[in-house]
């Protein structure tokens, strides 16, 4: 990936993650039961909006994240080298 080292980029994006996740994990992360996930979706009280795709249900991570109190903060490019060298003791940073 070429960039130029002003530019930043969202945590989820910079680490890969998915742009959605099924309703699984989602249930997983807020600490609810599989059931209790479809059936606060079927009372349309689930904690974040949920969308429907053929048979899965699934949310957008940056819905389940706000939920989580988890903010998706813009990553610089050289704040994540300029760790990456820390974390391997190549000096100061």
């Amino acid at each position: 990936m070429k960039h130029r080292r002003d530019e930043s980029v969202s945590f989820s994006a910079m680490f890969g993650l998915p742009a959605e996740v099924g309703l699984r994990m989602a249930a997983e992360a807020l600490n609810l039961s599989l059931s209790t996930a479809y059936r606060r979706v079927r009372n349309g009280d689930f904690p974040c909006q949920v969308r429907r795709t053929g048979r899965r249900y699934v949310v957008r991570l940056p819905d389940l994240m706000r939920v989580l109190g988890i903010q998706d903060v813009r990553v610089r490019y050289d704040d994540v080298e300029a760790g990456a060298r820390f974390a391997s003791g190549e000096g100061d940073v």
